[in-house]
């Protein structure tokens, strides 16, 4: 008996449904870095370069990195170079959540304790 044409057909299968997932997640990091570069607030004085990208299982969450080049301050005559840092969060590919890590000001502040104490 040959079993071959068995085994073939949940290979068959399966072949798309991976491919799927691979693609969720390039298309996710993509998003994430367009989403960080129309966000970021100070593109006209201090560009924006994507240095790097980190992402889960399918794309689910992803981390975007960029430096920053902060035009020179006098008396420095160099400019100055800075991180940043962008978390999104996915449901396939739906964007469902976009925070940012750096820099500080663009980051949220945590509730403080006395909004805690209010409760």
């Amino acid at each position: 008996m040959n079993h071959r044409p068995r085994l073939f057909l949940p290979l068959l299968i399966s072949v798309p449904l991976a491919l799927a997932g691979c693609t969720s997640y390039y298309k996710n990091v993509e998003a994430c870095k367009d989403k960080m570069r129309t966000d970021y607030p100070s593109a006209a004085i201090a560009p924006l370069k994507i240095t790097g990208s980190n992402a889960g299982y399918h794309g689910s969450r992803v981390i975007v990195h960029a430096a920053i080049d902060y035009p020179p301050k006098p008396p420095a005559t160099k400019p100055t170079a800075g991180v940043a840092a962008a978390e999104c969060t996915f449901s396939d590919q739906a964007m469902t959540g976009f925070q940012w890590l750096l820099p500080a000001y663009l980051a949220p502040k945590p509730p403080s304790a006395d909004a805690d104490a209010d409760d």
